[in-house]
């Protein structure tokens, strides 16, 4: 065998090994965050998230008129973990207590429930007031939810897909 068929083959042998790659890595899951508009199911964020990743929600309580911020934790099996509150004061329509290992703290002016591990059934309706001032704050962003839909009924899910979905998506990606 001569040198110009040796090459020849160790390039097709690159070449089907890096075909086989590529097809292994666009088969690998992830998990999709998504806010869908209720009932169309019209999308208004859509970002891939790793397990371990925080979510954060604020609104403006409509008894308390304070803000109300929430801690949620996306985790390995495509589970949304709510892992704290925090609201300024404990009246009428608030959280009052923790339950079971939850710990209610006072800290930096506000009453804080920590330690959740509350499972939040998926898909998540979330109700978003265009006077309520509905935040999402996702990968270091700000997201004004309220501007975004005004009065609205949305879904908040998590969701397996695989990498070739994900390019399929033109609407899934640079949403802020």
């Amino acid at each position: 065998m001569n040198k110009k068929t040796k090459f020849r083959y160790l390039f097709f042998l690159v070449l089907i090994i890096l075909i086989l790659i590529i097809i292994l890595y666009l088969q690998k899951k992830v998990i999709l965050f998504e806010i869908k508009k209720y009932p169309s199911g019209d999308t208004v964020i859509c970002e891939v998230v790793q397990p371990g990743e925080i979510i954060k929600t604020s609104y403006r309580h409509s008894v308390a008129t304070t803000t109300v911020w929430e801690i949620y934790e996306v985790i390995e099996n495509y589970k949304l973990i709510q892992r704290e509150t925090h609201f300024y004061d404990s009246i009428a329509g608030m959280p009052y207590a923790a339950f079971g290992d939850e710990i209610f703290i006072m800290e930096d002016g506000k009453c804080k429930i920590k330690n959740m591990n509350r499972v939040i059934p998926l898909p998540l309706n979330y109700n978003i007031g265009a006077i309520r001032e509905n935040y999402l704050y996702l990968k270091n962003n700000k997201i004004n939810l309220s501007e975004l839909t005004g009065d609205m009924l949305v879904t908040i899910n998590l969701r397996k897909v695989n990498q070739l979905q994900i390019f399929k998506m033109d609407w899934c990606s640079d949403n802020f």
